[in-house]
């Protein structure tokens, strides 16, 4: 991971560097195998119907996610891999995401247009 100023206040993130070479199917799984659709609602995927995280619906096409997060691939699979330091007391926990399973389901995430 490399570290670049960021935005939102934070003076700097871990970012990733390639986050768009992931795997969108695989993504699907993943969601899934890490528990996602137990919190969000997942066009896709029958199970994810929880409404105890907000819908992924559409995440492709928001400005922002945690909060404060620019909605990038790299941004978004760092927040995946890590909720509670982009967004303190966010009720995401953080669920042991690798980086490479983390731009996988970045992939999938943004075909959610």
């Amino acid at each position: 991971l490399a570290t670049t100023p960021g935005t939102g206040g934070v003076a700097s993130r871990p970012l990733l560097t390639a986050a768009t070479d992931g795997n969108a199917l695989r993504g699907a799984q993943l969601l899934q195998d890490y528990g996602c659709t137990s919190c969000h609602v997942i066009p896709g995927m029958a199970i994810a119907d929880s409404r105890v995280g907000p819908s992924l619906e559409d995440l492709a096409l928001r400005r922002y996610v945690g909060g404060d997060v620019p909605n990038t691939p790299d941004r978004l699979a760092a927040f995946i891999m890590d909720p509670q330091t982009y967004t303190p007391g966010s009720a995401m926990p953080n669920v042991g995401v690798s980086e490479l399973d983390a731009r996988d389901m970045v992939a999938y995430l943004q075909t959610l247009e």
